[in-house]
């Protein structure tokens, strides 16, 4: 067709759709009419032309009348109310079907009837610009098609029941009717949609029947408004954020057919959105995109909160910042040594892995139950809370004096952790020397450790920064911990459990109940960072062969110490090679915070749609009070 001029390409397809009335022959209409562009070109719209050409070719055949009859056949199908209710829209109630779902149908072929609306409508890969040209469509361009693609009342009627019972099924899942707590399971407004429909459609001109369905879907928007404070209150989960997405738009459907049955609307709107919704439907991204947003909210908003906590804002704070610092520190050098240990045990592969993995879980998680503070755990932490600052939209002085006392915390966290398990790491050698006459790293062990972080001759840097990423999605694991436990409300549950009770007593019970919620948290990222760190560079150095490693500025610094001690009097033992490595923990320092800080920030920052110039405006003002005041951001408040 292409070969041919528009006005006999135009005849033809007529000709061959009157030769073969069906839904195929009306997909090659179709497509020869999206062949051409929606955009505007010159003075006019090429597509909107040839319609107008296909318009004439209709009106000028010699069989028009039998062909419009045929169109009109084709078009009133029953597999109509199926175009109207269900295109655009996911057919399951959880992200994950659906998800599943799209991904097999791109990758394997699936038999559907070769009549069917619905089905053909999928196969012309449609556009927003389709969509949009759709709904630009002038109206003398429609009107000599408005008898033909008019759909009967029947159908329409039985789309909008279609929708207004799916609406009505999705508003009483039991997850949904928890969160609404101003009415009982049996008086939720969704009972009352289907009924209200089912009145307007057996009367579309009674105003008492609109006046009802206009009232039933208020109150179903009130309903939706509760149960999303509910959820502000509370965590959530992708299943209930899923659902209440897929309820939205299933009221936006609902809304334009009724418009479309009443006489409200001319049906270019639902036209729109039908096409709209049949583009997005074919992807797997789009569909999760909302709901991955409003989870990850959710779970920096929980993050946030602890990285509240982590913002030295005064003298007070900075000391017990070190202070806290100082512990972890200690603990650190111990967590160094029996890295060592493990590393030298002739163990399996998995189990080596495993082992280090518990080594570095086990260490954070007793720094959690301290209250110790580990450096590089903060920055994740703060980067939230930092967003969290963003959209809320404070002033300015208060967004930079909040980067101020974050940037505090991580200076006084990391100068308490290295400050002190250096010196532990130089009594556990002089212990070991003095104890057993040997030292905790044996020569080649020791001489390995202070190469292999040189700043220019290793890859120190690059494993710095995947220790940042390791950091970061630690931070979200323990996020997400917290969210999960709001959301079942599990300290609450744990207060109340019987069984518990009967076992611990009441006073039992609710101390479980406290060390979970005060806790919980801390020990899923703790957990998750020390698999991160123990067995992940195992997995690929052993596994798969690729040499990974991690570089975490606490561990870093306890290594370098013992390494320096144990070769300390020998004649490999260079205090050149130890300065280098001295530099090397402050670049590993500045790897493991800004990473992780930058990575929470952006997530942060896209789950709550700020835009780069909210970004570049704060970071100009970070600019100019740097340079005005150094000291502000890297040293202990004055008073």
């Amino acid at each position: 067709m292409a070969s041919l001029p528009p006005n006999q390409a135009a005849v033809r397809l007529l000709d061959g759709f009157l030769a073969d009335a069906s839904t195929r022959s009306l997909e090659e209409l179709l497509r020869w009419l999206l062949e051409a562009s929606p955009a505007l070109t010159g003075a006019e719209v090429p597509r909107t032309r040839r319609l107008a050409i296909l318009t004439e070719a209709l009106a000028a055949h010699q069989r028009g009348d039998r062909l419009r009859t045929k169109l009109r056949e084709v078009w009133i199908h029953e597999s109509a109310v199926r175009l109207l209710a269900e295109t655009g829209l996911p057919t399951h109630g959880t992200l994950f079907k659906e998800s599943l779902e799209r991904l097999v149908d791109r990758l394997v072929p699936r038999h559907e009837s070769s009549e069917d609306l619905y089905v053909m409508l999928s196969r012309l890969s449609l556009t927003e610009a389709d969509a949009d040209w759709v709904e630009s469509l002038p109206a003398e361009a429609l009107a000599p098609w408005a008898a033909l693609l008019a759909l009967p009342p029947g159908l329409l009627g039985d789309a909008t029941r279609l929708v207004a019972y799916r609406a009505a099924a999705l508003g009483i899942t039991r997850e949904l009717l928890t969160l609404d707590d101003e009415h009982a399971d049996g008086a939720s407004p969704f009972l009352r949609l289907p009924p209200a429909v089912e009145a307007l459609m057996a009367a579309p001109g009674d105003p008492a029947a609109a006046a009802r369905l206009a009232e039933a879907r208020r109150a179903c928007d009130t309903t939706l408004v509760r149960v999303h404070r509910g959820l502000e209150a509370r965590g959530v989960s992708t299943d209930v954020l899923f659902r209440l997405e897929l309820l939205e738009a299933l009221f936006v459907r609902l809304d334009d057919l009724v418009r479309t049955v009443t006489g409200g609307a001319d049906g270019r709107h639902l036209a729109g959105e039908l096409l709209r919704g049949s583009f997005r439907q074919r992807g797997v991204r789009s569909l999760a995109r909302n709901t991955m947003k409003r989870l990850a909210l959710k779970v920096t908003e929980h993050t946030a909160e602890t990285g509240e906590h982590y913002v030295a804002r005064d003298q007070a704070e900075w000391d017990a910042t070190g202070r806290s610092a100082a512990g972890g520190g200690v603990i650190t050098a111990f967590t160094a040594l029996l890295k060592y240990i493990i590393a030298a045990a002739p163990l399996a592969p998995l189990v080596q892995g495993l082992g280090a993995a518990l080594n570095y879980s086990g260490s954070f998680i007793a720094m959690q139950f301290a209250h110790f503070t580990l450096a590089s755990k903060q920055p994740a932490m703060t980067g939230a809370a930092l967003a969290n600052a963003l959209g809320t939209r404070e002033d300015a002085e208060r967004q930079v004096e909040l980067v101020a006392g974050i940037t505090r915390s991580q200076v006084a966290a990391t100068i308490g952790n290295v400050f002190a398990t250096i010196p532990v790491a130089v009594l556990v050698v002089v212990a070991y020397r003095w104890l057993g006459g040997t030292t905790p790293l044996d020569p080649e062990q020791a001489v390995h450790s202070v190469h292999s972080v040189h700043p220019f001759l290793s890859f120190t840097v690059p494993f710095a920064m995947l220790t940042g990423v390791f950091l970061w999605m630690a931070s979200l694991a323990a996020g997400w911990a917290a969210n999960w436990s709001a959301y079942r409300g599990l300290p609450e549950a744990l207060r109340n459990h019987r069984g518990l009770k009967g076992t611990l007593g009441a006073s039992g019970a609710a101390r479980v109940s406290r060390l979970v919620e005060q806790h919980l948290s801390g020990i899923v990222g703790y957990l998750a960072l020390g698999l991160l760190l123990g067995f992940v560079p195992v997995l690929f150095a052993r596994f798969v062969g690729l040499p990974i490693e991690v570089r975490h500025v606490t561990l870093q610094a306890a290594s370098l110490a013992l390494a320096a001690g144990s070769l300390y009097g020998t004649e490999a033992f260079h205090w050149g090679e130890v300065a280098w490595g001295a530099l090397s923990v402050v670049l590993i320092a500045a790897c493991n915070l800004g990473v992780s800080f930058a990575l929470a920030l952006r997530t942060a920052a896209r789950a709550r749609d700020l835009g780069p110039r909210e970004r570049r405006r704060l970071a100009a003002e970070l600019r100019a009070a740097f340079a005005a005041e150094p000291r502000r951001f890297l040293w202990r408040p004055r008073v």
